[in-house]
């Protein structure tokens, strides 16, 4: 099945991506003993809050769930630098607004005022054929994010977006499915995981794609990322994707830089090695 053939079911007609890219206390005496704080259950739940956009398209205002800055602690990242949260709660899910009237979608960074051009072009070839989705209330699934975020990629596509606007959706994307994976226990091997993967692969492959073409034609920082950390992004995709001798070139420039931050060394140092290994053993 197609990663985007769900966007047939909500008038989008069939998505074409193949060229998205034109370009513990001490005992104490009974009478002082003192009672422990009770500690704050971090839920998703509790970190939500309603925040209200305004549609650039339609004017209409609405309010979606969004994570409070600060509720949620980053404890670790994946070998793509996919954030991981304490509490296994995932603000991916709710990087993608869509206008409950019109439909039209964007990441939260890019939610701003579009031009004559773009506008005419969503609300003809957007919004005119959009039939809605389901809400989701009050948390967020990933089936719906990643609705959404697919949703952010056609609108990104119809205003014609930059290469690293579209590629960081594609990076989105493929984030939000290894969340999924996780979340539902997908095992390797098990036909789920070979549509997972095979979806996943297509949103690496599609950022790779992206991203690469950004490098020569747009600035830092991109998409909110800093050189170094897209360099280390871009090693690990070829890699993915069996492009190893690409992957060597992209880590030298992680190795390479003077203000690259240790941790993203000592990741790109790992997956040097992880190469070395495979070639050695000739895979």
């Amino acid at each position: 099945m197609s990663l985007f053939s769900d966007m047939e079911k909500l008038g989008l007609g069939k998505v074409n991506v193949d060229n998205v890219f034109k370009e513990e206390s001490k005992p104490v005496k009974k009478q002082n003993v003192l009672k422990e704080p009770v500690k704050e259950v971090v839920t998703e739940e509790s970190v939500l809050f309603d925040k209200t956009y305004k549609c650039p398209v339609c004017d209409h205002e609405f309010k979606v769930k969004a994570v409070r800055t600060g509720k949620v602690k980053l404890i670790d990242q994946d070998e793509d630098l996919r954030p991981i949260y304490d509490n296994h709660i995932d603000p991916l899910k709710y990087d993608a607004v869509t206008c409950t009237k019109c439909g039209y979608t964007a990441l939260t960074r890019y939610y701003m005022a579009l031009t004559n051009s773009q506008l005419r072009t969503i609300k003809q070839e957007y919004c005119a054929n959009f039939r809605g989705i389901p809400e989701e209330n009050p948390l967020m699934s990933y089936a719906g994010a990643l609705t959404r975020h697919k949703l952010a990629l056609v609108c990104a596509m119809k205003r014609n977006a930059k290469s690293s606007e579209l590629a960081y959706i594609f990076l989105k994307m493929a984030w939000l499915l290894h969340g999924q994976a996780i979340e539902d226990n997908i095992q390797e091997g098990s036909k789920k995981y070979d549509e997972y993967k095979q979806n996943a692969l297509e949103c690496v492959a599609k950022a790779y794609e992206g991203f690469s073409a950004a490098f020569s034609k747009e600035t830092f920082p991109m998409c909110g990322m800093d050189e170094v950390s897209l360099r280390y992004i871009m090693a690990e995709f070829a890699y993915k994707l069996g492009k190893k001798e690409e992957s060597v070139r992209w880590l030298a420039g992680v190795l390479q830089s003077r203000t690259a931050p240790q941790r993203i060394k000592d990741k790109a140092l790992e997956l040097k090695d992880r190469i070395k290994a495979e070639v050695a053993e000739g895979k």
